[in-house]
């Protein structure tokens, strides 16, 4: 009987220790989680930021283009030839 007692004993002992230690460790696994979880929101922020920056470039880009071509097509301009351009030198002093 007290062989009994003291293997039930201690097989609950082992039980209790190892499901502690499960819970340790998964304690841990859903820090590094959540931890991984804070630096991709902070890199996606960033990439957001970026990535409207990027647009806001093109959308320039596109709007010069479309000005280069209307005032080309439509209103006749060109750009001026060498001998056409004028260089002011501002001096302060």
């Amino acid at each position: 009987m007290n062989l009994l007692r003291a293997s039930l004993f201690i097989t609950l002992s082992v039980i209790a220790l190892s499901s502690s230690l499960i819970v340790i460790l998964q304690t841990y696994e859903h820090k590094i989680a959540f931890s991984l979880v804070d630096d991709l929101k902070l890199k996606n922020g960033e990439l957001a930021f970026q990535s409207s920056v990027l647009i806001e470039e093109v959308q320039y880009f596109r709007n010069q283009l479309t000005l280069r071509r209307i005032a080309q097509n439509k209103l006749g301009m060109r750009p001026p030839k060498q001998n056409e351009k004028i260089f002011v030198e501002v001096i302060k002093k």
